[in-house]
């Protein structure tokens, strides 16, 4: 080929060489896994958000109260519903007075302080209790519909 004068040599063209299209299918196939994977992680961030949440217990001790032959007042019916943990902080909270500091109540109980944390936060989800900030601690207090 000649281009204003000059010969110019043209590059000869090969087939795809075997290893070549070897490496062509491995990057196809890690983008396949890549793809997978990034829906997998969609898939499971969904289902934790779409996770059913304890809801509050109200309208069940409502109802226990309704159904049941003798008057029971809504502590008594609450405190069926709940777990041990969640049992003993409750009766902690009522002999208190309703009220207390969540270290306090970690101190009283023997547990640790993720054990109170998470039994709290639960009884919080569930509108049994209501939790006030307090310097590097909560204050723990009663709902009103139980007292």
């Amino acid at each position: 080929m000649s281009i204003h004068g000059l010969t110019v040599q043209q590059e000869p063209t090969f087939p795809m060489w075997p290893m070549d299209q070897m490496h062509i299918q491995s990057n196809q196939t890690l983008y396949l896994v890549i793809i997978v994977i990034l829906l997998a992680v969609i898939i499971v961030l969904y289902l934790r958000q779409t996770r059913v949440k304890p809801q509050s217990i109200k309208q069940e001790v409502e109802k226990a109260r309704e159904e049941a032959d003798h008057v029971d007042g809504p502590l008594e019916v609450a405190m069926r519903l709940l777990d041990e943990n969640e049992k003993l902080v409750v009766e902690t909270l009522v002999a208190e007075g309703g009220t207390m500091l969540q270290k306090d109540i970690s101190y009283k109980l023997d547990f640790t302080r993720v054990k109170t944390h998470r039994t709290i936060q639960s009884l919080e989800k569930r509108d049994i209790v209501t939790t006030v900030d307090h310097f590097n601690t909560k204050q723990v207090t009663l709902a009103d519909w139980l007292k």
